[in-house]
């Protein structure tokens, strides 16, 4: 059993996507079986803040363009409106919204969403305008309102709407309005326990579809990283998910990460996931999706590399990189001022894992692809800076070992050269907010001078 409806959400808070990337991400979907984009960018103000505007021809005609795109790649472009400051008690801005979607309509677009997700206005139950008694009621009346329009210009046109409450727990007065009102052939969004949920499972989401009476269509905030996720490459395979979730979901959409072409490493793996939910397996998945997206096996496994080193999810804590790291950093402070060939044996390790670092960050560097290769950068400029500082630090404490009878520090020499390089690239790795398991490689690093210092280098 899988999803109707399975996709990806172009529903972020940043810089909406370019079309030649929209094109690329439409183009990664096809064949892999995945039907739906929906196309709802928070930043872009003539789909939210300044919806009343419409858009202009060539604008229109772009829009066309990309849903002949997607249907070509046999995946429904969903085209969603998210009325900011909509006025329940204005019958010239539901004139406005409905001639929106018939603007759209007109260029060939038959999929729409309406939008009230993280809307100001209050909370749920509070009375907007004396036509309703709560904002459960306005929301249906919009909704219904909408789906009729649509209803009437046939062609098999539809509607999903994403509510103003979207996660959580689902017995509140607000939900159960809106599934008693909302007409049932419109699917309602829903993320989850959470904004960003580590697990999905079926007893959620039965209680979940039985307050919306209707299936629950998961829009799912992975792998997004907006706002203070935006730091974070959000890399990994789709994790946490039940396999019996189509028993009471019609679908299940990827919220894309503000990095377009990193983005479909978690795509890929979301696609696997909705081909055959009971029969997926997240690291095969994502072993895979490494080698699509590279296009190369060394680039892939350069980027697993970053990809564990970096990871920092609301779904869960990846074992690898950080597992290895705490490994190396652990003998060696475990050997400080022990036997000296345990100690030389702890820092070889740590010069080889700064090596693979080092070797990763290169590759990472001239990767093949040129869109991944783009969108990574600023941690691959962060790897670099690391591996760039562990270089010398561990170098430094290894040639303490060996001699430390031969540093004169009356005297400028090599090592304080090392030292001095070391403590140098050591400040300015911690410029950059991008994460690359920062807190680990700051200590090893430390770990090593600190020793290398108490052996007067």
């Amino acid at each position: 059993m899988t999803f109707a409806i399975r996709g990806v959400i172009e529903g972020y808070y940043g810089p909406p996507r370019s079309w030649a990337a929209r094109e690329r991400s439409v183009d990664f979907m096809a064949g892999r079986g995945l039907n739906a984009y929906l196309y709802a960018p928070k930043n872009e103000p003539l789909h939210r803040s300044r919806w009343r505007e419409p858009y202009l021809p060539e604008e229109q005609h772009r829009f066309a363009a990309f849903d002949t795109r997607c249907r070509d790649g046999g995946i429904d472009f969903v085209f969603g409106l998210s009325p900011l400051g909509f006025r329940y008690d204005a019958d010239d801005d539901l004139a406005c919204l409905l001639a929106k979607v018939d603007a759209a309509a007109a260029v060939g677009i038959r999929h729409f969403c309406l939008l009230t997700d993280d809307m100001s206005g209050g909370q749920a139950g509070e009375r907007v305008t004396s036509r309703f008694d709560d904002l459960a009621q306005a929301h249906a009346w919009l909704v219904n309102s909408v789906h009729r329009h649509l209803r009437g210009r046939g062609n098999g046109r539809s509607l999903w709407f994403v509510p103003v409450q979207y996660c959580g727990s689902p017995a509140t007065p607000y939900l159960g309005t809106i599934g008693e009102l909302v007409a049932p052939q419109v699917p309602i969004c829903w993320t989850g326990p959470q904004v960003c949920s580590p697990m999905l499972d079926l007893d959620h989401t039965r209680a979940v579809a039985a307050v919306l009476r209707r299936p629950v269509l998961y829009w799912d905030n992975h792998p997004v990283n907006d706002g203070d996720m935006r730091f974070d490459p959000h890399l990994g395979p789709l994790t946490g998910r039940d396999p019996r979730l189509p028993e009471a979901a019609c679908g299940l959409l990827a919220n894309l990460a503000l990095e377009a072409e990193a983005s479909h490493v978690a795509v890929a793996t979301v696609a696997d996931y909705c081909a055959e939910p009971s029969g997926y397996d997240p690291r095969r998945s994502w072993g895979r999706a490494l080698a699509d997206v590279a296009g190369d096996p060394a680039d892939a496994e350069a980027v697993a590399v970053l990809a564990e080193l970096s990871w920092r999810s609301p779904l869960g804590k990846r074992q690898g990189g950080d597992s290895r790291l705490t490994g190396v950093l652990t003998r060696v402070q475990d050997t400080a001022g022990g036997d000296d060939a345990d100690r030389r044996a702890a820092v070889a390790d740590a010069r080889t894992e700064v090596t693979r670092l080092a070797e990763a960050a290169e590759r990472l560097a001239g990767l093949a692809n040129p869109w991944l290769r783009d969108d990574l950068r600023p941690w691959v400029t962060k790897l670099a800076g690391w591996a760039a500082t562990l270089t010398p630090a561990t170098d430094l404490l290894a040639r303490a070992l060996d001699d430390p009878n031969a540093i004169d520090d009356s005297q400028p020499s090599p090592l304080t050269d090392v030292r001095h390089a070391a403590t140098e690239r050591l400040a300015e790795a911690r410029t950059s907010s991008y994460w690359v398991s920062d807190d680990l490689l700051d200590q090893l690093a430390r770990a090593c001078l600190w020793q290398a210092e108490a052996l007067g280098a």
